[in-house]
């Protein structure tokens, strides 16, 4: 195999992975902000602060240092992702875990018409096809059949009662899906400065800068000892959530870095996928918990998820 083709195999497992374990964060998320609280902006607080026990062994052994402007930025970038972040469990809070990773997941439209202006990527038919599809899978995914429409006879309406409409929480996802495009897209640019590692430092430590405010709030403060007094059980299932993030942040890293941005994040796109099957295995390992999650295993629901399944693989499968 050639060193260009070895570089373009490295950067599809590298995000491949990263998206495997952001896809059982965003399982264990669910979870918790399902049966731990119903403040997720306590949730997000407690979040923030086992971030920083990972940032640990990254000091112990990599090479960490302050470089201007790029540790700066990345301060201020991990400052702005922080709200993203509240969309997101906003939205997780009222919706199916699937369907919520399959609209987070909208966001490489956006960083495609971004990396064309910023950096002039050019890519050809068929990664152009697979990007296409692996986004086409999460629509598929997310949507929903439309409600019954009252007192009316009208020809139009008549037309518009079965057709589908996009989950509500779309509406949350609409700055989510900008700021997204604009992290990575600023990521890509900054790693061509600045080691993945220090990246993650620095804008972690920008996130832990932002949500320190909330912590005057009394409400925060009474919903951060409510999580962490819930027992060890959630303190370490919190704790597993981080550990699968922080492994999903470093894996991503590490792809956009020698990867195509628009490519990495279109192989996110395979999250909803994975988490359909993350739950899966959940059910059969332990059916109880699975029902925590409150997702639809009815007839339509499962060949709408395995329509959006197989159009996900061929989308992988043209992009690699």
């Amino acid at each position: 195999m050639s060193c260009m083709g070895r570089v373009e195999m490295d950067w599809l497992i590298l995000a491949f992975l990263g998206t495997i374990f952001f896809s059982g964060a965003g399982v264990l998320d669910k979870l918790l902000l399902s049966n731990c609280t119903n403040d997720f902006t306590a949730y997000i607080v407690c979040q923030t602060l086992i971030q920083q026990l990972f940032i640990i062994p990254v000091l112990l052994f990599a090479e960490i240092e302050f470089t201007y402007p790029g540790s700066l930025i990345a301060l201020l970038f991990g400052c702005m992702q922080i709200f993203p972040t509240f969309f997101y469990m906003k939205a997780l809070q009222t919706e199916e875990v699937s369907k919520v990773s399959a609209l987070e997941c909208v966001y490489p439209v956006f960083i495609f018409m971004g990396s064309i202006i910023l950096f002039g990527e050019m890519l050809d038919l068929k990664c152009c096809a697979g990007g296409a599809m692996l986004i086409l899978g999460t629509f598929i995914l997310s949507y929903k059949r439309g409600g019954s429409l009252h007192n009316t006879d009208s020809r139009y309406a008549k037309m518009l009662k079965g057709i589908t409409s996009v989950s509500p929480t779309i509406k949350l996802f609409m700055a989510y899906w900008i700021l997204t495009a604009i992290y990575y897209l600023a990521l890509k640019y900054l790693l061509n400065s600045m080691s993945e590692w220090n990246f993650h430092v620095w804008s972690s430590i920008g996130t832990l800068i932002v949500i320190m405010p909330l912590m005057s709030r009394q409400s925060i403060r009474t919903g951060v000892k409510n999580i962490f007094g819930r027992g060890g059980l959630a303190v370490g299932a919190l704790i597993s959530e981080e550990a699968l993030q922080f492994l999903g942040h470093i894996f991503s890293l590490f792809a956009y870095a020698i990867g195509s941005v628009t490519l990495v994040s279109s192989v996110g796109a395979l999250q909803p996928v994975l988490t359909v099957i993350l739950i899966m295995i959940l059910g059969a390992m332990a059916p109880k918990l699975a029902r925590r999650l409150d997702e639809k295993t009815d007839r339509e629901s499962l060949a709408q998820k395995g329509v959006a399944f197989l159009v996900v693989l061929i989308g992988i499968y043209f992009v690699s």
